[in-house]
């Protein structure tokens, strides 16, 4: 049996379904998993969040794009606008100046949505980059360009790291952030990704106290007739995809699987997001731990460190859950990303 990923249509649109309950509209990430992205395109209507021209031709319909600008040249600016996309997400004064310029000159009319960082009150942002600019400078923009006559929508969307499990006080963020004035002339807001899910390393226990966090910040926004967007990457595209694998050798209690984490699984690397076992049992059931590793010849190739299972065998499956978000591949040794198969439910 070789390894695979398997999509199902049914989980998918469960996920998308819970967010559209909460009154929200959706624009997937689609650099979460192009797989998940290409369904979506079909069974439903949500928009797609794109930060790449590279990925724009395989969203058919332009106008469900929203396109994230950065440093792109005048001219590759205005080959994006021929393209029939009219939706923006700027983060920087410099994109926003050169996209204004081109869009002035053309006479185009577009939908911009001016990206904001959120949770000003750390003292640093960590190792990671944190996009957008301040709320001053965003409430200073908003009051420059409100009654530009290209702009028909003018929004503003929020960074959030991925699996956000405590950064949630939306609506106080909010009110602190906005002026009135601004509140009055903006006609959406993105509270952007970070929706977490389920690992090993992570609770989802914390889902029904972000959906209240979420619903107020929506019923504020609704006083100022604002539309609220959400944008799920990892919330779609991980619960609706298995990877399912095979032990191929047992060197003790080390479970040797026919695939490796470089073509399925880098993201269990570089964010220590470790899949849960389908069937792994808990700590009070009788079985033993095993270390779960890819078949590759380097240390770091491991999926999981403890798992407690039941006397696996050669040639038994073991499947991981929510196993569909960045589960890109890498040319290391040659290896190619696993094939996904599309099914209706699991």
């Amino acid at each position: 049996m070789e390894a695979k990923f398997i999509l199902s249509k049914e989980k998918l649109k469960e996920q998308v379904k819970i967010l559209e309950d909460l009154g929200l509209k959706i624009s997937y990430s689609y650099k979460t998993n192009k797989e998940v992205g290409n369904v979506l395109q079909e069974i439903t209507n949500v928009d797609f969040s794109i930060h790449a021209k590279e990925e724009l031709d395989f969203i058919k319909d332009k106008l469900r794009i929203w396109f994230f600008v950065q440093a792109e040249s005048k001219e590759e600016l205005k080959n994006i606008l021929d393209k029939g996309i009219i939706n923006f997400v700027v983060d920087n004064k410099n994109d926003l100046r050169r996209l204004m310029e081109i869009v002035e000159e053309k006479k185009e009319k577009i939908n911009l949505s001016l990206r904001m960082k959120f949770q000003e009150h750390r003292v640093g942002s960590g190792k990671y980059f944190v996009y957008g600019m301040d709320s001053m400078k965003i409430n200073e923009l908003i009051k420059e360009i409100k009654n530009n006559f290209c702009i028909n929508k003018l929004g503003v969307h929020i960074h959030r790291k991925s699996q956000n499990t405590s950064e949630w006080e939306i609506e106080k963020e909010l009110k602190d952030s906005f002026s009135g004035e601004s509140l009055e002339r903006i006609n959406f807001l993105n509270f952007g990704g970070g929706l977490p899910v389920r690992y090993k390393s992570y609770t989802s226990k914390v889902i029904p106290y972000i959906f209240e966090k979420l619903k107020n910040a929506k019923d504020f926004l609704k006083e100022y007739d604002i539309e609220t967007y959400i944008e799920p990457g990892r919330f779609l595209a991980a619960p609706c995809i298995k990877l399912r694998a095979e032990i191929i050798q047992i060197q003790e209690k080390n479970l040797i699987l026919n695939t490796t984490i470089y073509n399925c699984a880098l993201d269990t690397v570089l964010t220590g997001t470790k899949m849960i076992v389908e069937g792994e049992l808990e700590d009070e059931e009788e079985g033993e731990n095993y270390l779960i590793k890819g078949n590759s010849p380097t240390r770091d190739d491991i999926f999981r460190y403890k798992v407690k299972l039941k006397s696996p065998k050669i040639g038994d499956q073991i499947v991981f859950l929510n196993a569909g978000a960045y589960n890109y591949t890498t040319d290391f040794f040659g290896y190619k990303k696993l094939d996904t198969k599309l099914v209706e439910c699991f």
